[in-house]
């Protein structure tokens, strides 16, 4: 718990943060970042209406002063790219998530080395989904308020609510970080999170997605021939949502695309472009009609993740999650933090996701052997 002292100076640099919205304002700040070997990070967006998020406030901390840059007015911000690549400084998040996208759209790049708080208390048995304002009052005896997530962060003027929000979301992080890097090394976990976060960096710059076909829910039940019309179909969604800037949702729905797709199997595909909303058949129709008379790829074969387990499969990984229950009893985390129920999945049907290489391995691969 934090003393009386260190709380007064963190709730006087909360109220004094101000917007930092002018180039001039900028100079010296990278000078500045560079001599810290760790600040705390944070972003603020809207992503309501539009394929990719729209950045509101990127927050910079390094415990003492805070800094509010603002986006939009400075859409380009070299000293935040600067330190999101300097090696020598750990940039601390709070589960990082579409934080990662919003970095690359400002700045090309992602945070590198970090330390997210959020995964880090996980590793010393605190909630999976634990909350910033729950850890910070946990942890360092603070009450912060929440709730404000999903304000409108681009429109101008922010109000002095949301400014201090935003503010109290950075001022705890560095004091977090020593904090649990302490405990992780006491508890030797301390490289279970270098892993991992190292992963999440690795991750974000390869830009990599799910593939489209995935993100169809529902795609499981269809046969093989409809499911090659509908990989056709999500495919030309995701390239019409980032062309237009819109959620895939905007463009078509997936029980629309699902239909589409099992129609055009059946010989009754003008039944289904009839049934769709109307501004979706005058916009896309040529589109769809193209798409599916060109039909799916020769060499198409089921995903593994659509493929239906056999009960044998659902056995054996009811078998081993009851054994990582007990392992994850034993180290005091939630057992998701060692393999979900979805990770162990994708093992028995003959995936090696890249985690087994990792801390994870050796524990797992014991459970798979028994």
């Amino acid at each position: 718990m934090l003393d009386e002292t260190e709380i007064r100076r963190a709730d006087q640099a909360v109220a004094e943060s101000r917007m930092v919205s002018g180039a001039a304002a900028l100079s010296g700040l990278d000078e500045h970042w560079a001599e810290q070997s760790a600040i705390g990070l944070d972003t603020e967006f809207v992503r309501e209406r539009t394929f990719y998020p729209r950045p509101g406030l990127v927050q910079v901390s390094e415990g003492r002063e805070i800094w509010l840059l603002d986006p939009v007015a400075l859409p380009e911000i070299p000293a935040l790219g600067k330190l999101l690549e300097n090696p020598n400084c750990i940039k601390i998040l709070h589960s990082v998530g579409e934080d990662m996208e919003v970095f690359r759209i400002l700045t090309g790049t992602v945070p590198d080395p970090l330390f997210d708080t959020q995964i880090a208390a996980a590793m010393l048995g605190y909630p999976l989904q634990y909350r910033y304002e729950q850890l910070v009052g946990e942890t360092l005896g603070v009450e912060l308020a929440g709730g404000k997530a999903r304000s409108n962060w681009c429109k101008r003027p922010l109000t002095r609510d949301l400014l201090t929000y935003a503010a109290q979301d950075v001022i705890w992080l560095p004091r977090l970080q020593a904090l649990l890097a302490e405990r992780l090394e006491q508890a030797g976990r301390l490289d279970w999170l270098e892993e991992d976060c190292a992963r999440l960096v690795e991750n974000a710059r390869s830009e990599s997605s799910a593939p489209a076909l995935g993100r169809v829910k529902g795609a499981g039940r269809l046969s093989d021939p409809a499911l090659a019309i509908l990989e056709g179909l999500a495919e030309w969604r995701d390239e019409m949502a980032r062309k237009r800037d819109l959620p895939r949702s905007f463009v078509i729905r997936d029980d629309d695309l699902l239909r589409l797709a099992e129609s055009a199997t059946r010989g009754d595909l003008d039944r289904a472009l009839r049934a769709l909303p109307d501004p979706v058949r005058r916009r896309y129709r040529d589109a769809f009609t193209d798409r599916i008379e060109a039909g799916g790829r020769t060499d198409f074969a089921r995903p593994p993740e659509l493929t239906q387990l056999t009960p044998e499969q659902r056995d054996r990984i009811r078998l081993i999650q009851q054994a990582v229950g007990k392992l994850a009893a034993e180290l005091d985390v939630e057992p998701a933090l060692i393999a979900s129920k979805r990770e162990l999945t994708r093992i028995i049907r003959g995936e090696r996701p890249p985690w087994l290489d990792g801390w994870r391995g050796p524990l797992v691969s014991k459970l798979l052997e028994s």
